[in-house]
């Protein structure tokens, strides 16, 4: 096991002396903006050096000395429009290429003996560590990252730096962190635990640990480098993403260099499908305006939730937020049951009350649910949110404000609390929601009914919940409307295998109609019916009209 590389010991002797020789290939101006595409130096291979393809973005009249390093996701790569998101917050964006070669013009060039690190070819050197930890994709791709810091430095005209990482960008983020001064990291969900993928943290199973997988914990997954960061830390994590386990997000966050925990700060966004919401983007700028700016940015402690009984008996979950600061707005979300963090659906808990910095949520569960999950935000006067731990509990006993079965999934009169948007491609860079428009909302339609509407499409994890889970025979019953006549589709995704059945109905413009649905009405590209609904299954509601649902319940 002498071949088990920490990250002390992985970076140890990495040498990023050499000059980056950056040259610029093009550049050009627009509205009001500069981008320069370059080319740098990277690391020598032994068979020459790696040569980075990357873009840097400020103001075209005042350019800001400070700048973002932004790292994209590994099926990204140089986005100006992400970019220009950054400049018109005040920064200057630095965002190299570490995905490789490419079916486009520009791009990294890796040398032959470590193609692997292109991500087309990476194979299982991005997922696995057969050799050592310096064999690997990430090794490279975190060599890219340094050399682009270094470049930074070298370029002159530049003050304190912060790094933005999306997905794997993010897990790159948290190494380079690691290893070099920087005014603050955000990373996106990303925190590691790419070992336990498949595993989930609440189950039964364990993936077991052979010393292959001893090697890449020690050198790759990013929860090993969260107690060597040297600089504050924002954690973006948004829930139901297939790529990213937000239970185990706060294990890493835990982990974090005890000199500067009282700094960090994670947040959670709800019924995003994976993305961050308008708030999550509000507290990354705020969060790099204090680090990186040196602005004066009050952050709050998280809050602290327990779970306890209240003097009638009912299950209540108790919120003391910091007392420093008075929250303008505070909410607690509830799961029940569910053990896969992608297929859980989230609600708000109903506000019981409370004084001062200590507040009460009603948690009205199924009276059968086994396992409570629970977490909490405060959003203070100078806008910036925190959210709590996960709070999770095995129900035992019988508490007054637990509920019976219910067939009725949606219905407007809750609002649009149980929905989440079915498509992210509405969202910047594919993670950023910059406006609260594209979430669901109820609107009112022909003869002032209301129904549930996104323009994303609309998503619920609800018939996971055992409350509102149905039987063998059951047909799904809903009322739809669509202002002009339109096609509606509607999707039953098999989680597990990945299956996507859908039934297709035509509605008629400005009138509600019921649609029934069997689940054998339900095809996949095969023409084969979807068995049962009785499954994991994703349900999602698009339509290429102005629309709105309302009514969904089991018959």
């Amino acid at each position: 096991m002498s071949n088990i590389l920490t990250p002390v010991s992985l970076w140890k002797s990495f040498d990023d002396s050499l000059s980056t020789e950056a040259d610029i290939i093009s550049e050009k101006t627009e509205g009001g903006m500069k981008i320069q595409y370059l080319t740098l130096y990277g690391r020598e291979t032994g068979e020459g050096r790696v040569k980075i393809f990357a873009a840097f973005m400020c103001d075209s009249t005042s350019p800001s000395d400070d700048v973002v390093i932004l790292l994209s996701d590994s099926t990204g790569s140089v986005d100006e429009a992400l970019m220009k998101f950054f400049i018109r917050r005040g920064y200057s964006v630095l965002m190299p290429d570490y995905r490789g070669a490419w079916d486009c013009a520009n791009y990294t060039r890796y040398p032959q003996n470590i193609s692997y690190a292109n991500v087309k070819s990476c194979g299982r050197y991005k997922d696995f560590v057969d050799e050592d930890a310096v064999h690997t994709s990430w090794y490279e791709w975190v060599a890219v990252a340094r050399y682009s810091y270094k470049y930074l430095n070298e370029r002159g005209g530049v003050g304190k730096i912060g790094v933005v990482g999306i997905r794997d960008g993010g897990e790159i983020a948290w190494k380079l962190a690691a290893g070099v001064e920087l005014a603050c990291l955000v990373t996106v969900c990303a925190a590691g635990w790419k070992t336990y993928n498949g595993y989930c943290k609440f189950g039964s199973q364990e993936p077991v640990l052979d010393e292959e997988r001893y090697r890449f914990i020690a050198g790759i997954d990013s929860q090993a480098y969260a107690p060597f960061v040297r600089c504050p830390v924002l954690m973006l994590c948004s829930t139901n993403d297939e790529r990213f386990d937000y239970d185990r997000a706060y294990d890493t966050f835990s982990r974090i260099n005890e000199d500067y925990a009282p700094l960090s700060v994670i947040s959670y966004s709800v019924h995003c499908n994976g993305c961050i919401d308008v708030q999550g983007t509000k507290d990354m700028f705020l969060f790099l305006d204090r680090f990186v700016r040196e602005r004066q940015v009050f952050l709050p402690k998280p809050a602290v939730i327990t779970l306890v009984a209240d003097e009638e008996q009912n299950l209540v979950a108790r919120a003391e937020f910091d007392e420093q600061g008075v929250p303008e707005e505070f909410g607690m979300f509830m799961a029940e049951d569910c053990i896969d963090p992608v297929m859980r659906e989230w609600t708000p808990a109903p506000y019981k009350g409370g004084e001062g910095h200590i507040r009460d949520f009603y948690l009205n569960i199924y009276e059968k649910t086994a396992v409570v999950f629970a977490f909490c935000y405060a959003r203070y006067t100078n806008g910036f949110t925190v959210w709590s731990r996960m709070a999770v509990r095995k129900v035992s006993g019988k508490f007054r404000n637990m509920k019976k079965k219910c067939r009725v999934i949606y219905t407007a009169k809750s609002g649009a609390d149980s929905l989440s948007i079915a498509d992210r491609s509405f969202a910047l860079g594919g993670i950023f929601l910059t406006s609260e428009a594209v979430l669901p909302q109820v609107v009112e339609k022909a003869d002032g009914l209301k129904g549930a509407y996104s323009v994303c499409g609309l998503m619920t994890f609800r018939f996971n919940n055992p409350c509102y889970a149905p039987d063998e025979d059951s047909i799904l019953k809903l009322d739809v409307i669509c202002d002009n006549p339109a096609d509606v589709v509607f999707c039953m995704q098999d989680v597990q295998s990945g299956d996507k059945f859908t039934a297709v109905h035509n509605i008629a413009g400005g009138l509600w109609q019921s649609i029934l649905l069997e689940s054998k009405d339900f095809k996949n590209e095969q023409g084969v019916h979807l068995a049962s609904f009785v499954k994991k299954l994703k349900f999602t509601i698009t339509c290429g009209e102005q629309y709105a649902v309302n009514n969904v319940m089991w018959l």
